[in-house]
């Protein structure tokens, strides 16, 4: 569970990162999705494990392994193809929709329900960001930022992404 919070604050600052340098906003402001992951990290750390059993094992290894070979090559292919056509910015909001598809079967072959809404939440953010203007889709790697962090949270917090369960009065 641990190795998925630092996966998810790493990339999330990643994407934070990005954010800003594809969107050419002031290069300090790099500071800001790297200081958020870092508290986040430390953040995490000091929470007892959420509720959920511990997902861990060589079989989780081996399906993100597969998930992430898969997603790397589809990143691949449609960089190349979208610089190719010469539509840069729709780079960022593809890879973010490539990258909630890459969350779809983790959520089932791990499991961590919640993963199924990471993906969806990323998938929406990528598919929104081509609906912008071109000079505003790099909004989509600040989305997908949020999206990890707010999942991260919610890893810490309930486990392997099952909803708290309301108790029974009575």
């Amino acid at each position: 569970m641990r190795g998925g919070i630092w996966v998810l604050t790493i990339m999330a600052a990643i994407w934070g990162v990005a954010a800003v340098r594809v969107g050419q906003a002031p290069a300090w402001l790099v500071i800001g999705p790297v200081a958020i992951s870092v508290a986040l990290l430390f953040w995490a750390r000091r929470q007892p494990i959420g509720t959920g059993n511990p997902v861990e094992g060589d079989h989780v290894g081996h399906v993100v392994g597969i998930a992430t070979a898969i997603e790397g090559v589809a990143i691949f292919l449609a960089a190349n193809v979208l610089i190719n056509l010469h539509q840069p910015t729709l780079v960022m909001p593809a890879i973010a929709i490539i990258v909630g598809l890459h969350f779809i079967p983790l959520a089932r072959w791990i499991p961590v329900p919640l993963y199924y809404r990471t993906g969806g939440g990323l998938i929406v953010a990528g598919l929104l960001a081509i609906l912008l203007p071109a000079k505003d889709r790099a909004m989509a790697g600040i989305a997908a930022a949020l999206i990890l962090w707010i999942s991260c949270i919610l890893l810490v917090r309930y486990g392997r992404g099952e909803a708290p369960r309301a108790s029974n009065p009575a």
